[in-house]
């Protein structure tokens, strides 16, 4: 008879950097603040990564290893809507192909009250853990000059 395993299985990058238990294991399994916590890492990682492609091609491309992240950003600017819009559908597309956990994924971006060339972000979407559907979100704080950093809602 099967079980139901509690829990999701460890991305490769958080297996190689994780740390062995006392008995010489490592965890095979995530909990599910333990998933969001990966996933915010993930988010993080994509966003402060720039893919080799213009955002024009980006939003042709069908995700290879070699299109990870996102185009440069650096020209766009939060107080233009037209921006902003281009701004979600890229890094909407670049969650949607390079975080396969996250489901239904939604990117809300608007300019940041610390001025300059910062965005805020609210990216949310569902992740099944087990046989249930559980929502996320992540507010980031994105910043052409400095990268960004992914924060947990």
């Amino acid at each position: 008879m099967s079980e139901l395993v509690r829990g999701s299985p460890v991305p490769l990058f958080d297996r190689l950097s994780s740390v062995q238990g006392a008995d010489g294991s490592r965890q095979q399994l995530l909990t599910p603040e333990q998933l969001e916590a990966s996933i915010g890492r993930e988010l993080s990682r994509l966003l402060n990564t720039r893919s080799r492609l213009l955002p024009s091609e980006f939003s042709d491309s069908t995700g290879t290893a070699l299109d990870y992240g996102i185009p440069d950003i650096s020209s766009l600017s939060p107080s233009s809507h037209p921006d902003l819009d281009l701004l979600q559908a890229t890094i909407r597309q670049a969650i949607v192909h390079f975080e396969p956990r996250l489901k239904d994924v939604t990117v809300k971006a608007f300019p940041s009250g610390h001025g300059g060339g910062s965005a805020a972000l609210l990216i949310g979407g569902t992740v099944t853990i087990g046989l249930k559907l559980r929502q996320l979100n992540f507010e980031l704080q994105l910043d052409q000059r400095q990268g960004s950093r992914a924060k947990a809602a």
